[in-house]
């Protein structure tokens, strides 16, 4: 009832807390501040189906509020391994689900006396079928009535759909439970540490520490006189200056945290050295966390140039996800050193990833290009067709351009996300919604000569 015939919007929702209701009872009876902060992400996540219209963005928070669910509902997270198979239990779990009901079904069986009734129900069907053929033949008002009573309403075409629909998300919940019954154990991490020579970590990583150092040394003229630098250099674009360094200055911290995590969890160091090898690795992270803020730089004199983008605005989200990362990562460095254990670290790093994501979805992504396109490049350099590819979130801000502009642009919204018609009440999205009041109070001018979309 809730999915079929509707785009993502209230439907998904009303699903997504009858699979949280299924296993409530089997996760109180074990419930922790992780699974609540788990499974309120998660529902945060989902929820945004019913508030954001932009495909794109719908369908990330989707699959990553699944897999919050699910983690909450496993009860595991202790370790990274744990983390994983948390997040992939109820995927997991479809396999056994036929063992799992198979009990409960064969008592129904038996109960209710399924087969039986089963097979009274064929035989009368198929004695009607041959008497009614051999009345219908023998008299044509009669044949009349039997045609009116069995053509096919128009309700008959969707019962395939709904039927695969219930089945899948009558199996969901069914692994749901299973997984709520029986939570994932943390499998042990290697415990495997391997003692080198000093010299093995102590050269490579002070050698790394001082390469960073001296491009921080050169990205601080950067970071504090960007503009001008960009307009001084013959030849150098704002394009060229952001897409120069952007993507391997992230990949660079990317390398950074897989660097800490071997370094950290592989090798075994006395208590001195341990020490050292700390200060080592917060360095790097320290200098990392400068080398993110001089991509963000980049990416910022490229933005107020000429506007986010989806890319753009997802990068630079992306760049201060990373930089949150680095900051637990030296928070767990310090509590480790003070002898306390950090088995906390994956699941915040995934909590943290969760609000990171809800968050971006509230700052209004389609909503905030729309803005920045209009107000920086303004109506004459802008990109008409982009434009029409955005979410209805993005209807208030293209409703400001004039005429015949607004029109034109609006009206590819509109074709690109539904919008001519109102959403059932399981497709209800309140950007949706918004957009359509606000086209209503001021409708698109009749068809008219639009300028040629352009790239």
């Amino acid at each position: 009832m809730a999915l079929p015939e509707a785009q993502a919007g209230l439907g998904l929702v009303l699903v997504a807390v009858v699979l949280g209701g299924a296993a409530l009872s089997a996760v109180l009876r074990r419930v922790t501040p992780w699974t609540v902060a788990f499974g309120a992400t998660a529902y945060w996540l989902v929820a945004m189906a019913a508030v954001r219209d932009a495909d794109w963005l719908v369908a990330i928070l989707l699959p990553a509020g699944a897999g919050l669910g699910a983690l909450a509902v496993s009860g595991a997270g202790k370790g990274w391994m744990g983390v994983i198979r948390g997040g992939l239990s109820v995927l997991l779990a479809l396999g056994p689900v036929p063992w799992f009901l198979a009990g409960p079904m064969k008592r129904l069986t038996a109960r209710r006396r399924v087969l039986p009734t089963l097979a009274a129900l064929g035989i009368t069907a198929v004695l009607l079928l041959v008497f009614g053929v051999l009345f219908a033949s023998a008299d044509a008002v009669f044949a009349t009535y039997v045609e009116r009573l069995t053509a096919a309403p128009a309700w008959v075409e969707q019962v395939p759909v709904r039927i695969f629909l219930f089945g899948v998300f009558g199996v969901l919940p069914a692994a749901v439970v299973l997984v709520a019954l029986r939570p994932v154990v943390d499998p042990a991490g290697p415990a495997t540490r391997f003692e080198v020579s000093r010299s093995v970590w102590l050269v490579p990583l002070t050698a790394v520490n001082l390469l960073f150092a001296a491009f921080v040394a050169v990205q601080i003229t950067a970071l504090f006189g960007g503009d001008a630098l960009v307009l001084e250099t013959a030849g150098l674009t704002y394009a060229e200056y952001a897409r120069q360094g952007f993507f391997q200055l992230v990949v660079v911290s990317v390398f950074v945290l897989g660097i800490v995590a071997v370094a950290a969890g592989l090798l075994k160091v006395g208590r001195r050295e341990r020490w050292v090898l700390a200060a080592l690795l917060g360095v790097l992270c320290g200098l990392t966390m400068v080398v993110l803020a001089s991509a963000l730089h980049r990416m910022n004199l490229y933005t107020d140039a000429y506007g986010l983008s989806r890319l753009r605005l997802s990068v630079q989200a992306t760049v201060w996800w990373l930089g949150a990362l680095f900051a637990l990562v030296l928070v767990a460095g310090a509590v480790r050193l003070a002898g306390r254990g950090i088995g906390w670290l994956p699941r915040t790093i995934v909590l943290v990833t969760g609000l990171s994501l809800g968050a971006f979805a509230l700052a209004n992504p389609d909503l905030q290009v729309a803005r920045t396109q209009v107000e920086i490049r303004g109506v004459t350099n802008l990109d008409s067709g982009y434009l029409g590819d955005l979410g209805a979130e993005a209807v208030p801000a293209l409703d400001r351009l004039p005429e015949p502009q607004r029109s034109c642009v609006l009206r590819d919204v509109v074709r690109a996300n539904g919008l001519a018609e109102p959403d059932p009440w399981n497709g209800w999205n309140l950007a949706r919604a918004q957009a359509r009041a606000l086209l209503a109070e001021r409708p698109l001018l009749p068809q008219t000569s639009c300028p040629a979309r352009r790239l």
